[in-house]
């Protein structure tokens, strides 16, 4: 077992823990909202290190699914939040992607919400247990901003601004129908979370990951999934592939080679073999 967690600036935002029994990713939902009611660098920060620190004990019930547990942390951390505020109107509630696995016994449980995300490979073949919802939307933006950027000659990075009005747009439509489903303050997104079991055997491998570690097969593609697992299987690792990563990502400080919306995202990843 391997797990890396790298920040993309000062801060992190994202957040992982392994133990015998299970596995997990938080990537927090860096805000466009002014306000921040927390004594961290930002709020989404507090909520999945919050959230984090509730699930390395709550997991081990094992009487209880997941998404039970979830939810019942939803609860927790939303009112510790509200507490923060202090009466002030809450305009936008912090959010998370997650990716969990729990092993009981000859299965794993598993439960993915938002854009983190499983990949689990049995011999040659590989299952990617990720919403495709937010990335559809982060597409959009991207291709907006390529577009201005070459309408107005200047580097993709600096056509972001011209774009974060929708990307707030977009931010604002979580947990609702026709938006895309996260870990926020609604305990009905969990109904909406990729969740099951599966029957496991030797020589099984999983990769839990936070959207700024896929970058390497799904923005600036120095390796496939499938590639991803061979190199892990010679004895390289996750920190060898995020060194591949932080590389390719700061060749192209313009964003005009690697079309994204920030130079460097928080960066993390479990790898697991049975």
């Amino acid at each position: 077992m391997e797990q890396i967690c790298y920040g993309g600036r000062e801060w992190n935002e994202d957040y992982a823990y392994s133990c015998e029994k299970y596995y997990f990713v938080l990537d927090g939902a860096t805000s466009l909202i002014p306000e921040k009611y927390s004594k961290e660098e930002s709020d989404a920060k507090w909520y999945s290190h919050a959230f984090g620190k509730f699930l390395e004990t709550a997991l081990s019930d094992f009487s209880k699914s997941i998404s039970e547990i979830i939810k019942e942390g939803i609860d927790i951390i939303i009112n510790e939040y509200k507490a923060l505020a202090s009466g002030r109107k809450i305009v936008d509630f912090p959010s998370s992607c997650v990716a969990v696995i729990r092993r009981n016994k000859n299965k794993i449980e598993y439960f993915v919400l938002g854009d983190c995300g499983i990949l689990y490979k049995r011999k040659n073949d590989i299952k990617d247990f990720t919403d495709s919802i937010l990335p559809v939307l982060d597409k959009k933006n991207i291709d907006d901003m390529v577009k201005i950027a070459k309408q107005k000659h200047i580097d993709a990075i600096e056509a972001r601004k011209f774009v974060d009005a929708d990307i707030l747009k977009k931010r604002l439509s979580k947990n609702t129908d026709g938006g895309y489903w996260i870990l926020c303050d609604d305990k009905t997104a969990c109904d909406h979370a990729i969740q099951g079991e599966l029957k496991i055997k030797k020589g099984d491998e999983f990769l839990l990951y936070s959207d700024g570690f896929s970058q390497i097969w799904d923005t600036v593609k120095i390796k496939t999934k499938s590639e991803v697992f061979e190199f892990l299987g010679q004895g390289g690792t996750l920190v060898d592939l995020y060194k591949m990563l932080y590389a390719e990502q700061e060749s192209d400080l313009s964003c005009n080679k690697y079309p994204r919306t920030k130079v460097r995202d928080d960066a993390t990843a479990i790898y697991l073999k049975i």
